[in-house]
């Protein structure tokens, strides 16, 4: 009689005859893995009143984390260094990796966190000869400080600026230096952000032709403050021309006080929202009235400001409620911001711990738990109040902490498109500057190319979602998953294969290629690592990938990719020596580069390449 077996039966049986060998479990893994999901559970016992329920036991971690802000003592070695590079800036040049292994931790903290107030070339009129400049500014000319001075005009060549503007910031992010700034500068552009479009479209006065300045100025602003005073870049955020417009303190006045910035600043730019934040609804409106008068001037000349405009302010006493101490701010003109922006930072406690997290949400991890959250965010909190809100002295003591070269922190970030695509260009030493530099259509064009790629994977410069900035730098529960979905997913894979295999195009009269080299990438590399396949795979995986891969794993993409299938190590080593014997000869270039390519576009398909 036959026995009746259902599907699942079947594929169970079958599964359960495969042997599979088991690789040495990694202690480092076991010790700080989350937990695997293992289907739908149900409750052995009744919780007990005092019981704490867990968020999301499945994904809890096996053993919590247990490193703090001690100072790190631990080994400095390439995996130490690149951790820091990466979380710095925008992926790494070998270059920057050669700098700071031969310092020590402490000093090539330093070196990252040491930004001069160097200014970088502003940004041009790059857009002829496709559109012509209503101003008539010349081609290749700075058009920062060229004024449209009738309201209406310039409409056009407002909106090529924006673009020019976005591209510009592109092309600093591409062209690095090793130092935090164009990390700090995001940072800050996510978490206080104007939208460069929604400016434009403010309909305010002169706003028409100006928009792009007032944008630039506003970028320029958060550079300069990249890693300064947190407090001194609140006050001056809140007269920057571009934020008026943006969050409609330039409407704001004492016949119909604008609650928006009033709103913002507490609720996502100093305060928070979480549990010990305990502003009003009341308190706001009272902030909105102290914000009142507060107007740009002269947007259609050189240089614009926002002054105070006495007849425009609300001249009553504001009166906030107990969260502040009952504070009376007193009409007093244009200083009651000076004295709100004092009676904010008061609470010290709140507004520390705040930045703090995000903080540490950007550069470290997103899960902040109870353990984090005193060993970690609390004293750091309680260092940034003792500095005086200076930032530098946090990330300082952030970057040469335990906790940050903690192994739980290693390869569990998702990276942003930034961090994804910039940082794939960076690290493989891809090409982007246009091998003619007086053709500045042709260059702004490829890094507005770029800025389009990294919008289709949800992240560019000069757009954001909205004034909270991009959700996975501060939306619970999911973060950094935000960044991946059935849509972003397929576009991080290709848009990277894409540049890897080659991005061909003709602009303004020039060839413009932007491909990997993989001979030059493995050729920064000794010759006896570039002749041994074994050392050359694991040389590779820790440039491009976050953690180790097992010997399983590196024995495989050898076998598949150096080897061609073949078994001995001499069938990669005779390639490569007869290649580098005679490295013109095409047929034996081809013969190693084509492994390589196989190699280097397995590696950066795997899944483990989208983290940091």
């Amino acid at each position: 009689m036959k026995t009746k077996m259902t599907r699942r039966d079947l594929f169970t049986s079958i599964l359960g005859k495969i042997d599979t060998p088991q690789e040495p479990t990694d202690p480092l893994f076991e010790k700080y893995r989350r937990k695997i999901y293992t289907g739908r559970k149900f409750l052995a016992k009744v919780p007990k009143p005092n019981d704490v329920p867990s968020k999301n036991p499945e994904l809890e971690r096996v053993n919590p984390v247990t490193s703090g802000l001690n100072v790190y003592s631990g080994v400095w070695t390439d995996r130490q260094a690149i951790h820091l590079l990466k979380r710095t800036g925008f992926g790494f040049r070998k270059t920057d990796l050669d700098t700071i292994i031969g310092l020590s931790m402490t000093q090539a903290v330093d070196l990252i966190l040491n930004i001069d107030q160097t200014v970088p070339s502003p940004p041009i009129n790059n857009y002829e000869p496709d559109e012509p400049d209503e101003n008539s500014l010349p081609y290749g000319a700075d058009w920062t400080q060229d004024a449209f001075v009738t309201n209406g005009d310039g409409n056009d060549t407002d909106s090529n600026r924006i673009e020019s503007l976005k591209s510009w910031l592109i092309g600093l992010g591409i062209n690095q230096d090793i130092t935090i700034r164009e990390k700090m500068t995001l940072f800050w552009y996510h978490f206080i952000p104007v939208d460069f479009n929604f400016v434009k479209n403010s309909s305010n006065e002169h706003i028409t032709g100006n928009s792009a300045r007032a944008c630039y100025q506003y970028i320029r602003n958060l550079r300069a403050f990249s890693n300064g005073n947190f407090k001194t870049l609140i006050r001056n955020i809140a007269t920057q021309p571009a934020m008026m417009y943006y969050l409609n303190n330039q409407a704001n006045t004492k016949n119909a006080p604008d609650e928006n910035f009033a709103r913002e600043i507490m609720e996502l730019f100093t305060l928070g929202k979480g549990s010990n934040s305990q502003y009003s609804q009341p308190d706001v409106i009272q902030a909105a009235k102290v914000l009142t008068g507060w107007r740009v001037q002269n947007l259609n000349t050189a240089n614009p400001s926002t002054d105070f405009v006495a007849n425009k302010h609300d001249e009553s006493n504001k009166q906030f409620s107990p969260f502040f101490n009952s504070t009376t701010i007193q009409n007093n003109g244009a200083l009651e911001l000076e004295a709100f922006i004092d009676m904010i930072f008061a609470k010290e406690e709140v507004v520390s711990q705040y930045i703090c997290r995000r903080l540490y949400r950007f550069f470290v991890y997103y899960d902040i738990d109870q353990y984090i959250e005193d060993n970690v965010i609390v004293p750091l909190a309680q260092f940034f109040v003792a500095s005086n809100w200076e930032i530098a002295p946090v990330l300082e003591r952030l970057f040469k902490s335990q906790h940050f070269y903690d192994m739980a922190n290693k390869g569990v970030y998702i990276k942003s498109p930034f961090d994804l695509f910039i940082g794939f260009l960076r690290t493989f030493n891809i090409s982007t500057t246009v091998s003619d530099p007086s053709n500045h259509n042709a260059q702004y064009y490829l890094w507005q190319i770029f800025n389009y790629l990294l919008l289709d994977m949800g992240q560019s410069m000069g757009n954001i979602p909205n004034v909270a900035g991009w959700q996975a730098f501060y939306q619970n529960p999911s973060f950094h998953e935000y960044w991946i979905n059935s849509n972003s997913i397929q576009r991080r894979f290709a848009y990277i294969a894409y540049a890897f295999y080659g991005i061909n195009f003709t602009r303004n009269g020039l060839d413009i290629l932007i491909k990997a080299d993989t001979l030059q990438f493995v050729s920064q590399f000794d010759n006896s690592i570039c002749e041994d396949p074994n050392s050359l795979v694991s040389e590779c995986i820790k440039y491009l990938l976050p953690i180790d891969l097992s010997v399983t794993q590196k024995d495989n993409l050898k076998t598949q990719n150096l080897l061609s299938g073949q078994s001995s190590d001499y069938y990669w080593t005779d390639a490569w020596i007869t290649y580098s014997q005679d490295p013109t000869n095409e047929t034996n270039k081809l013969a190693v580069k084509n492994r390589l390519d196989s190699l280097f576009l397995t590696i950066i398909q795997l899944a483990e390449f989208q983290l940091m």
